[in-house]
């Protein structure tokens, strides 16, 4: 509860700053019941995605970019908002439509920036993680590979800066199957956001998640449950204890609970995960997770040294 009063109150206050700066044109207000910038509505959206609400975040996102072609916005405001739908839709599994509005935002980039901006690097790592999702290896890697080169061109190995890059090229490697070459990018990653932002960050937690899903692929169950732990406790705190962008954690906690031979504490966690899922109404995330479900459900025990 105290988790949605913030989310709620953190919303209020973005609506009502940018409703203020946007709303006034030459002492008159703009008419009434009625926002007058696409940068209020993509603004508003965002709120809604950062907590996972998707199905909340996709009316006002769309109609931010429908406004903005209409009224004539900017290039630069028009590739904001196609590279926050195509981010929207990613998230939603709408993979097709993803990789349309991320390839024309990029496409408009590349008319206004400098041709190394790191702009273009964050826009090639996202339509890069689409194509992974889509099963498009080759053009995934060589969008990475652009953007690694432009980040490159400005910062160092070592900036902070670098550490998503780091992150998806490990997913990438993940998706081969190539996990100790994914653990060598984890780590480079995890070391720079642990300096940069502290062991109890939300973004240190999720990527620890990432990093103790990829030891259970390996068998290092032990080490998996101290890193997922962590995660989970930043996560619930900042979410909630029932919130959905938590179920994935939930679920590799389950992983190793089973393999502990723990199968009712497994079970609660999967059980909670796929309620959580379920109330949020993306329906491709939550086929995904009733496949990873079975998957752990009808998992065997193994030999398990926890330390």
């Amino acid at each position: 509860m105290k988790t949605r009063h913030r989310i709620n109150g953190i919303f209020l206050v973005l609506v009502l700053s940018l409703m203020l700066n946007t709303s006034i044109t030459n002492g008159k207000p703009a008419p009434s019941g009625r926002y007058s910038s696409s940068r209020t509505l993509r603004s508003m959206a965002r709120v809604y995605m950062a907590y996972g609400e998707y199905t909340k975040a996709q009316p006002l996102a769309e109609k931010a970019l429908t406004m903005a072609q209409r009224k004539g916005a900017s290039d630069s405001e028009l590739a904001m908002c196609l590279i926050d739908l195509a981010t929207l839709y990613k998230n939603q599994n709408k993979l097709v439509d993803a990789e349309k509005m991320c390839e024309l935002g990029l496409k408009l980039q590349k008319k206004i920036l400098y041709e190394n901006h790191p702009y273009l690097a964050y826009t090639l790592s996202t339509l890069s993680s689409i194509y992974c999702e889509q099963g498009k290896y080759d053009q995934a890697r060589s969008a990475l590979d652009n953007a690694m080169a432009i980040m490159l061109d400005s910062h160092s190995a070592d900036d902070k800066a670098m550490a998503p890059f780091f992150v998806d090229i490990a997913k990438f490697h993940v998706a081969h199957d190539a996990l100790e070459k994914a653990e060598s990018y984890y780590q480079k990653a995890i070391d720079l956001i642990n300096n940069s932002y502290g062991p109890k960050h939300l973004y240190t937690a999720n990527v620890l998640a990432d990093i103790a899903t990829l030891y259970t692929m390996q068998g290092r169950y032990a080490e998996a449950e101290t890193l997922i732990d962590k995660a989970i406790a930043v996560q619930e705190k900042t979410y909630g204890a029932n919130h959905h962008l938590v179920a994935w954690s939930w679920l590799t906690k389950a992983k190793i609970c089973r393999v502990k031979g723990e199968n009712s504490q497994a079970e609660r966690l999967i059980k909670r995960a796929l309620a959580a899922v379920k109330k949020s109404g993306n329906t491709a995330a939550f086929a995904k997770l009733q496949q990873d479900a079975k998957e752990i459900r009808t998992s065997k025990q193994v030999a398990y040294a926890g330390q």
